[in-house]
C-alpha cells in the first residue's frame, strides 16, 4: 500500500511537473518485482482524479525538471526505513515511471523494483 500511495504522489506531483499535464481522471497501473524471487506483484490498477490545481506548476515543490523527465531520490525514516531512486517520464495525457527501493524490515533487508504507467481516461467524476 505504501508503494501505491507513493506512485499516486508521483502522478500528482512528478507527473504534473509541466503545465501541459491534463487534469482529469487517470488510470494508474503499478507492477512490482522483488529481485531474487519469481514473478511479479500486480499490476495493481486504480484511478485517481488529478485536479486542475494538481496539474498546475508544482515546480514550487519539486524544483526544475529536465523537460519531460524528472528524476528523484527518496528517503523514508521510521519503522521500516527505505531509500530509493526513481525516474518519471510524462506527457500531457500519459506517464511512465520506474522506482527502485531498498530497506530494512525487522532486520531483514529487501529491495523492490516498481514500474508505473498511467494515462488520462477522461474528466474527473463528481
Amino acid at each position: 500500500m505504501l508503494r501505491y500511495s507513493l506512485m499516486l504522489s508521483i502522478l500528482a506531483v512528478g507527473g504534473a511537473a509541466r503545465a501541459d499535464v491534463e487534469p482529469g481522471n487517470w488510470e494508474v497501473s503499478v507492477t512490482t518485482s522483488v529481485p531474487g524471487t519469481p514473478g511479479e506483484i500486480g499490476p495493481v490498477v486504480r484511478t485517481r482524479c488529478l485536479s486542475a490545481d494538481d496539474a498546475r506548476d508544482p515546480s514550487r515543490v519539486l524544483g526544475p525538471g529536465d523537460g519531460s523527465v524528472y528524476t528523484f531520490a527518496i528517503v523514508c525514516d521510521g519503522q521500516m526505513p527505505m531509500r530509493g531512486v526513481g525516474k518519471v517520464r510524462y506527457g500531457a495525457a500519459s506517464m511512465e515511471a520506474d522506482l527502485e527501493l531498498s530497506g530494512d524490515a525487522g532486520g531483514q533487508s529487501f529491495a523492490t523494483r516498481s514500474h508505473v504507467s498511467a494515462h488520462r481516461v477522461g474528466p474527473c467524476k463528481s
